[in-house]
């Protein structure tokens, strides 16, 4: 039986008790996080001891695996087991083929997967030792690289930028492109600062379009600092509709790069913030084009096209359990739109996916439904929609 995609989730996480110390290479034993079971209260937590870094990290702030709501509770969610020892759902993070099963049962084609709990803290080995740093980063990319050749067009990997510089950034998508993965996530600029450096952070964009790795932040990069509201102090201030919709930081970011001319010089660049959620979209780029034609004389902006117009050409968004997205995707555009489960975080809609989307899409056309679930992911992430996707192994294909 073929299997086509019908729904892809451009939203999830790989966690599980990754024993990541066993895949660094021996001068930096130790660099990577360690899961550490706290004496205290039994819960479980990620941990780097290294270099002059002590840095703890609990788990479950967001591990949700399919409890039930009365279920979510410290207890249960600060550890990748149940009770009786088996593992929770979306923690299987050595088995892909687990995580294939558990797609095919929360009736799921395909996901983008971004990093699990514990690997932010390893940005904290920078400028204490910035070798034991790339080889943490470089560890987890050859790892996902790995992990998602078992099926390419269903786990979608994004890879960790090292923040070291853009040499090594350039470096590290490189490296990732000849294992086979097709996305990056952003956490800070590509100079590895908070703030853009166009003539440095020109070349990331262009060796990424070369490469074609998409840019998949998730939430947002940069520092994403807003300036005062008593005053608007900064061109970037104003072209972010004053951050006075909600998404403050994200908002910033998406200024700077319209500001500093990012998609001028790479017209073709597109960029995917995950994890947004979308209802915000409608009124933010109203208000965002309202505050260009109000201060682009005074600040000496000049724009080739309204602010809303370089979020339509060249950015996409997710949403979870949003349930107004969809009812105003004729504000916001049904092209900048993607889905995802967020599986296994804590706003996730697994193991009811299905029956979830049949309430966020009520009312929705089939085309606009697919465009959402299916071809703006498979536009982006550069994924054939007409060819049938990899078959789980060991299991028949599920009655869809």
């Amino acid at each position: 039986m073929t299997r086509l995609y019908e729904v892809i989730s451009a939203d999830g996480h790989i966690e599980g008790p990754f024993e990541w110390n066993k895949r660094m290479p021996t001068k930096h034993k130790g660099a990577a996080p360690q899961l550490v079971q706290r004496e205290s209260d039994g819960a479980y937590t990620w941990r780097v001891d290294y270099a002059g870094v002590n840095s703890v990290q609990t788990v479950g702030a967001g591990l949700y695996s399919g409890l039930r709501y009365d279920e979510f509770t410290p207890s249960r969610a600060r550890s990748y087991w149940n009770p009786d020892g088996s593992p929770r759902p979306g923690t299987s993070a050595e088995d892909p083929v687990q995580r294939l099963r558990e797609q095919d049962l929360d009736g799921i084609d395909a996901e983008v997967l971004f990093w699990p709990v514990g690997m932010n803290m390893v940005h904290q080995l920078i400028g204490k030792d910035n070798d034991a740093y790339k080889a943490v980063i470089r560890m987890y990319t050859d790892f996902l690289g790995e992990y998602c050749s078992v099926a390419p067009d269903r786990l979608i990997g994004s890879l960790v930028l090292p923040q070291t510089g853009i040499d090594d950034a350039i470096a590290e998508i490189e490296h990732g492109r000849k294992l086979g993965l097709r996305s990056v996530i952003l956490q800070n600029w590509p100079n590895g600062s908070g703030s853009p450096v166009p003539d440095v952070d020109d070349r990331f964009w262009a060796a990424a379009q070369a490469l074609e790795m998409r840019i998949s932040p998730h939430g947002t990069f940069g520092s994403g600092v807003v300036p005062p509201h008593d005053a608007i102090v900064t061109p970037e201030n104003s072209l972010s509709g004053q951050t006075v919709m909600g998404k403050g930081p994200l908002t910033m970011t998406i200024a700077q790069l319209i500001y500093h001319g990012v998609f001028d010089r790479f017209p073709d660049l597109k960029i995917y913030f995950a994890e947004t959620q979308a209802t915000w979209l409608a009124g933010h780029m109203d208000y965002t084009d309202e505050f260009y034609q109000r201060y682009y004389s005074f600040f000496d902006i000049k724009l080739k096209k309204q602010p809303s117009q370089y979020m339509r050409d060249n950015m996409k968004f997710s949403f979870i359990h949003d349930r107004l997205a969809m009812k105003f995707r004729h504000y916001i555009g049904v092209d900048l739109l993607m889905w995802g489960s967020d599986f296994p975080h804590s706003v996730g809609t697994f193991p009811e996916s299905k029956v979830i989307l049949e309430e966020l899409f009520e009312g929705v056309p089939e085309a606009e439904k697919r465009k959402v679930l299916v071809d703006n992911v498979c536009e982006f992430f550069g994924l054939d929609a007409t060819r049938p996707i990899t078959e789980t192994p060991g299991a028949a294909v599920a009655a869809r």
